[in-house]
């Protein structure tokens, strides 16, 4: 018998693996970086020797690492190393000028603090903070910054608000026509407003020179995002759901000089109207870009959206209001036959297929299209649709005839500001059934948890986890006082082992890893999370209060709370 290098007794093992068996025990034996043994207290006994590490955990919850299954800590890049605007909301009483000047506020003391930046990026302004046709501008943000390109990117990723020079510099003007896939908001004269809607309208913005990160910036970002936000909630397996190149480079590379502390899985992402030339590209590049199992790329990332594409058509009001044509649903990006096509062919190479879908529109034609590639290839590839808003009862069978997961984001299951800034689009009635997670469980669909962050702060697994029990917001979120004990429709909400699941072999099968991590069994990789509380204990309300004690990666502890 090998003498442990770790153990952790005294515990409460909480895992469950990939045939829904929940794995019990007190204890967890750490040999080389693997999963040795697990049993009781005495049972691990003979595996401690004067040199063993021995942690008390107190009566407290062993989990297996944790996975943020849909995340983009590339993009999270912004707020690290630009100007952070997250966390403004607009309250009760307050003017669309009261958080302007919050906005600009921030932007202010960022340009101020960094008189060398050749452009100055950020991240996390709020589109429902401002009504419909009082979008911001860019001679607010010249009234801040005039000499040099400003580029805010919304929460969500789908807008960038820019100033005058940014647009000046992307060679737009009244000229400029408008994108088939996104929209350019317009004053009267036609002139770009400041605000770039969607993919096609936000690429010339992009391509200005520096709105890039380096590959070393990149790699000093997610240091510190592994470090203060993926550990410190007990994650140790992440899926970045959208990065450049430069942010690939830095991962590759973190992965081979052995800086990371926990496993990347990354995408290609294939654009709206490019799969001609970008799928053959990912799929030379099978492979390629892996090191080890710390970081690898099996999947193609797709939108089918932009905004919420409805089957039934925006609400009567709100097309009123925008002067849009009666009906209008916003479009979807795809043909059903080229997704199909596309799919399938990523799906022959090996790859999974991500597909960003909210609307029920746009689920619909994701679930469809993934149902048909499978018809058609006879391969079941972990598919995935992310998001799943609004869903119908045959996207949910299309699902389930198909084997495709779907990955959800908890913290999005309440009602909040969020499901406010929605209703103008689509209804009251509509918005109160958003999110049906208990009828895609139901249906024996696999699930896993992402965060989206940063899409909303922060990436923490334990609101994840009180979010998907309650459906309603707890008192740490920025619009508990305005929300407080209101309830997201009426779906039963997932049971603790649920969540459990969602937050972690699940994530690891839909990332190829359930293998080597996911799940506390013996032979697999020694990440645990250890928590300052028995979580089966905790009244469900009080769940957001739990800390991470300490993580551990490959048998290293890589977070500990002081």
């Amino acid at each position: 018998m090998n003498i442990a290098d770790k153990v952790l007794r005294n515990g409460s093992i909480f895992s469950i693996d990939r045939d829904n068996k929940r794995i019990n025990g007190q204890a967890v034996a750490i040999k080389d970086g693997l999963i040795a043994k697990i049993g009781t207290d005495e049972e691990i006994k003979a595996y401690i020797g004067k040199d063993t590490e021995v942690i008390d955990c107190n009566g407290n919850s062993i989990l297996p690492g944790l996975c943020d299954a849909h995340c983009h800590p590339s993009i999270a890049s912004s707020a690290y190393s630009g100007c952070d605007l997250f966390g403004i909301y607009i309250q009760d009483g307050q003017t669309r000028e009261d958080v302007m000047k919050q906005y600009l506020d921030r932007l202010r003391k960022f340009v101020s603090e960094h008189p060398d930046d050749e452009l100055i990026r950020g991240t996390g302004w709020v589109e429902s903070n401002f009504p419909a046709d009082k979008y911001p501008t860019r001679q607010e943000l010249d009234s801040v910054c005039a000499d040099r390109p400003v580029i805010l990117e919304a929460f969500s990723q789908h807008n960038l608000w820019v100033n005058t020079k940014a647009i000046e510099m992307a060679g737009l003007d009244e000229n400029t026509p408008e994108p088939s896939i996104g929209k350019i908001y317009r004053e009267e004269n036609g002139y770009p407003q400041g605000v770039f809607n969607d993919p096609e309208a936000m690429a010339p913005i992009k391509a200005i020179p520096g709105y890039d990160f380096s590959v070393k910036k990149y790699k000093e970002a997610f240091l510190y995002y592994q470090k203060n936000l993926a550990n410190k909630y007990g994650v140790t397996l992440v899926q970045d759901c959208m990065h450049s190149d430069n942010a690939k480079q830095a991962f590759k590379e973190l992965a081979e000089e052995g800086k990371l502390t926990l496993r990347i899985r990354g995408v290609h992402f294939i654009e709206p109207g490019k799969a001609a030339t970008q799928i053959p590209e990912a799929i030379a590049a099978k492979g390629k870009d892996n090191a080890g199992d710390d970081f690898r790329i099996d999947t193609v990332k797709i939108f089918v959206e932009g905004g919420f594409s409805l089957i039934g058509g925006y609400d009567e009001a709100f097309i009123k209001e925008m002067g849009l044509p009666e009906g209008y649903n916003e479009p979807l990006y795809w043909k059903d036959d080229v997704l199909v096509d596309a799919c399938s062919q990523a799906m022959k190479a090996g790859y999974s297929v991500h597909i960003h879908a909210m609307g029920d529109n746009s689920v619909r034609q994701a679930a469809d299209c993934l149902a048909k590639a499978y018809d058609k290839t006879g391969i079941k590839c972990r598919n995935v649709i992310a998001h799943l808003m609004m869903v119908n009862d045959a996207d949910i069978e299309n699902m389930t005839r198909a084997a495709v997961m779907g990955n959800c984001q908890p913290r999005w299951m309440v009602y909040d500001s969020d499901i406010v800034g929605m209703t103008p689009l689509m209804g009251e009635e509509r918005a109160r059934k958003a999110y049906p997670l208990r009828s895609l469980l139901d249906a024996g669909i696999d699930i896993s948890f992402g965060t989206d962050f940063p899409v909303t702060p922060p990436p923490d697994t334990m609101h994840e986890i009180q979010c998907a029990m309650t459906r309603s917001v707890f008192p740490d979120a920025p619009d508990y006082e305005r929300f407080k004990g209101q309830v997201l429709g009426n779906e039963k909400p997932a049971t603790l082992a649920e969540c459990i699941k969602a937050l972690s072999i699940n994530g690891a099968y839909q990332m190829f890893a359930e293998k080597i991590t996911g799940s506390i069994e013996e032979g697999k990789s020694a990440d645990l999370v250890i928590l300052d509380a028995d979580i089966e204990k905790v009244p469900t309300n009080e769940i957001y209060r739990i800390k991470v004690q300490k993580t551990i990666f490959k048998g290293d502890t890589v977070y500990e709370r002081v």
